[in-house]
């Protein structure tokens, strides 16, 4: 038999207080519990054969013909233990038809429904929460939505301790462009503070840390066969229209074990970018001798024969004082780049591990399959992300009775009335309370 721990603290809905007309949207957070508060609304129906409706003059939600009081908390009960098996113990939707004699075509329906209307209400609370950044440090990655190859895929961002920072639907054909947008999600707050990306080797990443120049170092894990185990730790230098790419290629074990003495590759190389030529005369301020003089100067030095761009260095790795030092060929650039990733891998591998792991516990079993639509599919994604940290889906009004027809069906229909209830007994109340 099911258990279901702490269901009202983890399935936050209400559909007491929804739509006062047909087909609106509720996003009241006031729960209503209609006791002694239900009135006559007309009648259903004409002649002999019809029938009272009911309203709550308090929320003026509508009860249809004939619904009591206690019926339609057991059916909220009802609803609250089939999404608990949907969403938190994420049982197959097939089974869970099954069980509460549902049809699995009718349960789709009610479970895409209601991940709409969450995200119609809690938008802002599922994936706009503004979260710490500890050491500056974002990852990202992509994962499918069901197995490898399936089409439908997600970008997923998280912190160093393992929480959500944002997630976004890929584009076919677009990848780059869905990064950053993604990547814009995460609150301005949140983004300023990036100072280490660390990714797989897929370089649509790396607009990221070229739009925030030499601020961020970029960790690109490679996963190809033939590269499997290797590093690249790079930064984008800004040049007026160009940039400067510092690269120093090493592999994943560079900083697991105290080897003292560490040798590896760097190349510097130059992006080209574009200068927009201006139209008419110049002005008198663009004639002025020294006007860019300062990145000119350093161009001039990058592409002169004596400049070196690439080459290899060593650098010494100190376990205990957690400093790293120059050695034959390094540079101070190169301890400036090393020196952060060494202080958050020190005794570990250089790995999108969080990352994967990550993955795993939002898709499980049964949550990441494929979905024919891929919006909902994205939001399904979030939701199940936001579950792996807080354990509960936000509090939602619920429109309408659905699955009504098929949890209550075997309820006999009673006298006329509502019931309420006092501590453990079930009374049914003729008389309905009047307007004053």
């Amino acid at each position: 038999m099911t258990s279901y721990p702490n269901l009202n603290e983890k399935i936050r809905i209400n559909f007491f207080s929804g739509p006062k007309k047909r087909n609106s949207k509720s996003t009241s957070q006031i729960m209503c519990a209609h006791i002694g508060s239900l009135v006559w609304d007309g009648f259903n129906g004409v002649g002999p054969e019809k029938d009272h409706r009911v309203q709550c003059s308090q929320c003026g939600k509508r009860f249809g013909t004939d619904l009591e009081m206690w019926n339609l908390l057991s059916y909220q009960q009802k609803i609250k233990k089939i999404l608990y098996e949907l969403f938190i113990l994420k049982y197959p939707l097939t089974g869970v038809a099954i069980r509460w004699e549902i049809k699995e075509q009718k349960l789709s329906q009610f479970k895409k429904s209601f991940v709409s209307q969450i995200f119609q209400q809690n938008s802002e609370v599922i994936e706009q929460k503004l979260k710490a950044l500890p050491r500056g440090v974002i990852l990202g990655d992509e994962t499918y939505m069901g197995s490898r190859g399936n089409s439908n895929a997600e970008i997923v961002f998280i912190n160093n301790i393992y929480q959500t920072l944002s997630t976004g639907p890929v584009d076919e054909g677009d990848l780059k462009e869905s990064i950053l947008k993604a990547f814009e999600k995460i609150p301005e707050a949140c983004r300023k503070k990036l100072k280490i990306l660390i990714t797989d080797g897929e370089p649509s990443y790396k607009s990221i840390a070229k739009k925030f120049g030499s601020k961020v170092i970029h960790v690109a894990q490679l996963h190809n066969k033939d590269q499997r185990g290797e590093i690249i730790i790079s930064k984008f230098k800004k040049l007026g229209p160009h940039f400067l790419h510092y690269k120093i290629y090493t592999h994943w074990k560079a900083f697991y074990r105290d080897k003292h003495e560490l040798k590896f590759q760097w190349e510097i190389k130059f992006i080209k970018g574009k200068v927009q030529p201006k139209r008419g005369r110049p002005r008198n301020a663009d004639k002025v001798q020294d006007k860019n003089a300062q990145w000119r100067q350093k161009l001039e030095n990058y592409q002169s024969s004596s400049f070196k761009k690439e080459g290899t260095a060593k650098i010494y790795v100190n376990f205990k004082s957690n400093k790293l030092s120059m050695r034959k060929g390094a540079k101070k650039w190169i301890i400036h780049l090393l020196t952060p990733i060494f202080k958050i891998f020190k005794g570990t591998h250089i790995t999108t591990n969080k990352m994967e792991s990550k993955h795993s516990q939002i898709k499980r079993s049964g949550a990441g399959r494929k979905q024919r639509d891929k919006e909902y599919g994205h939001k399904l994604f979030t939701l199940h992300a936001f579950l792996v940290e807080y354990g509960y889906i936000p509090f939602t009004n619920l429109a309408g009775r659905p699955l009504y027809n098929f949890l209550m069906k075997n309820i006999k229909k009673k006298k006329i009335g509502y019931t309420i209830l006092e501590g453990k007994r079930i009374l049914v109340q003729t008389h309905l309370s009047g307007y004053e």
